[in-house]
């Protein structure tokens, strides 16, 4: 959907910064807005919430759902002007119909079963996610100036000169390696195997990548609206950025925010006039990255060896996505079969991914992380926005756009100046506060298990809890089903009585 810019809201006699709600339909951002509060007292003791969530992404809106129907006050903290956090979906204007996702595009009903079970819950249209590992040989592999399909793995094509055995299926390799190498004879288990170990609950069986019909982003959307609808206690204040905790003498904390603007999806601190706001709350749930949690000011934290050691145990990877759209699919050409592709180039991995109902076709022409997020954060300063680029932090520049029509042209065997001219563009990265990563691992030394007990609730003495899939098991460090099962984890041991 395109970005709308919202009226300006009057509470009380405040009148806050305009709003720019991304890709929200208007029925629910005006269900947001008229229960969002923009600025309030000092709070009184008799004015605490019971629960402060800190972050409107996945989490906090899984946790105040969660938390909804208990009859306690509950209010959500959103550092920017949107709800969903790195589920975030757009609408291409000149492809209508279609929707891009610049976080979370994915799960696996099998392997993701929180996940699924809430989209269910929500009544979300759950559908396959067509793009990808449809068929055995859909993906061209660009590799040190080569191109392979997956049919060429074990067969005199293979473009590389290989020893004897060294053509095999890379799974095969792997699994010579863990043979040889181990004293477990049978075989190991695949890494949809291990989820199913991690939950023997679910009984379920691999059913392929899904998302949500019209965005993953509808998730953590429709969470919030249902969690906002089912008290009138419950509120959203978007826009709002904790930087300090302080603890009450009579119990509970004082929360103090700094008041934010967001102007076409940049979020910087409001500098001028009465632009802070403290709250009370009795309970605190950090529904946020590692990066983000680490700049809030809080005593207990940051004067504790240990906590904050617990914190940093893990080390952040950015990334991002670069989408452009054509009148034609030109990577098509002499290609009708594939609709993925892999490479050692810049732009990593690429999608055929949607075509509009006026039949302007849009390619995710770079989908990278690590360090080629800087490199295309750099590229990104340079150049104007071309025709049709989403506008602010979602804009393409041509320098961007010209640096990737020339690895793809590459990864296509299309030479670059038969590359039609863009009509639209988006892009997104995650290397900044308050997401400077996408996903994370664990730092050498440290044991997970012994982390997690740790970090959903770091001070024993506080009731301050963290959510986040920062910390989670394996890789569902970089899936939305981590961020859900640690809200579930942090539930069940201190908000069940």
């Amino acid at each position: 959907m395109t970005l709308i810019t919202l009226g300006i809201l009057l509470v009380t006699a405040v009148v806050t910064a305009s709003l720019i709600a991304t890709s929200l339909p208007m029925q629910f951002s005006a269900t947001i807005l008229s229960k969002t509060v923009v600025n309030a007292e000092v709070p009184s003791d008799g004015d605490c919430l019971d629960v402060a969530v800190i972050g409107g992404g996945i989490g906090g809106a899984y946790t105040g759902w969660r938390l909804r129907d208990r009859g306690l006050s509950i209010s959500v903290f959103e550092f920017s002007d949107r709800v969903g956090g790195r589920l975030f979906t757009a609408e291409l204007p000149v492809a209508p119909g279609t929707y891009l996702d610049f976080g979370a595009m994915r799960f696996k009903s099998g392997a993701h079963p929180t996940l699924n079970r809430t989209a269910t819950a929500l009544g979300l249209n759950i559908i396959p996610f067509e793009l990808g590992y449809g068929n055995a040989d859909e993906t061209i592999w660009y590799n040190r100036g080569k191109r392979m399909r997956n049919t060429d793995l074990g067969t005199t094509n293979i473009p590389y000169n290989l020893q004897q055995g060294e053509a095999n299926d890379p799974d095969m390799l792997l699994w010579e390696l863990f043979k040889n190498n181990v004293n477990i004879t049978d075989t190991y288990p695949s890494l949809e195997d291990l989820f199913f170990l991690s939950y023997p609950g679910d009984t379920g069986s691999s059913e392929g990548y899904k998302t949500i019909a019209g965005g993953m982003e509808k998730v953590p959307r429709t969470l919030m609206e249902k969690f906002l609808e089912a008290n009138t206690t419950h509120k959203l204040h978007l826009n709002h950025q904790l930087t300090r905790m302080e603890r009450r003498q009579t119990g509970g904390y004082n929360l103090r925010f700094r008041k934010t603007q967001t102007v076409d999806g940049v979020t910087t601190p409001v500098m001028t006039g009465n632009t802070g706001l403290t709250m009370c709350a009795r309970k605190v749930v950090l529904a946020a990255q590692k990066d983000a949690i680490q700049q809030i000011d809080f005593p207990e934290f940051k004067n504790n060896p240990e906590i904050r050691r617990t914190i940093d145990s893990v080390e952040g990877f950015p990334a991002g996505r670069i989408y452009l759209a054509y009148n034609t699919k030109w990577w098509k050409t002499g290609n009708p079969d594939i609709t993925h592709t892999k490479s050692d180039l810049p732009n990593r991995q690429t999608y055929d991914w949607s075509t509009g109902t006026n039949n302007v076709s849009i390619i995710m022409a770079s989908y990278h992380d690590g360090d080629f997020t800087h490199y295309w954060r750099e590229l990104s300063q340079f150049g104007t926005p071309i025709p049709g680029s989403l506008p602010g932090v979602n804009a393409v520049t041509d320098v961007v756009k010209n640096r990737v029509e020339k690895y793809l042209s590459v990864i296509y065997n299309v030479s670059q100046s038969d590359i039609p001219e863009t009509v639209g563009g988006a892009m997104m990265l995650w290397d900044r506060y308050p997401f400077s990563a996408a996903w994370g691992y664990f730092k050498a030394g440290f044991d997970e298990r012994k982390v997690r007990d740790m970090i959903y609730k770091p001070s024993p003495s506080d009731h301050v809890y963290i959510v986040s899939n920062s910390w989670s098991a394996d890789d569902l460090q970089g899936w939305a089903e981590g961020s859900l099962i640690a809200v579930d984890a942090v539930i069940q041991k201190y908000f069940i009585e």
